[in-house]
């Protein structure tokens, strides 16, 4: 039997854990594409970010933290083409809310401003 070679398809990334992501834990991104060749080379975007985070099958984010939630998706290649996968949402939970609550409090940019 004789496969037609051709690109990437139904390219997806899958989140392990699944659930809940606490600050400081670990969490791990797998691209997974249909291919013929197999993909060769995976590449790991975050949205709105240029430059790629990482690549390979698989992107580890280890003592996560809120500056690290977002949209990733991966882009899988291999001499036939490219395709990229539908971006996942990562949101961190915080860990100590009181902490949390504070730190964003001190980071929000108020404009107050009078008419007189």
């Amino acid at each position: 039997m004789y496969f037609t070679p051709d690109g990437p398809r139904n390219t997806s990334v899958s989140v392990s854990p699944s659930g809940e992501i606490v600050e400081g834990s670990s969490v791990t991104l797998t691209c997974s594409s249909d291919a013929n060749p197999p993909a060769d080379k995976y590449t790991w975007y975050k949205k709105n970010i240029a430059s790629p985070k990482a690549s390979g099958h698989s992107y580890s984010i280890t003592n996560i933290s809120s500056e690290d939630r977002g949209e990733y998706y991966c882009e899988a290649r291999n001499i036939k083409g490219t395709e990229t996968s539908i971006p996942v949402h990562i949101n961190v939970m915080c860990k100590h809310v009181m902490f949390c609550l504070f730190r964003d409090f001190q980071t929000m940019n108020f404009n107050f401003s009078t008419n007189i």
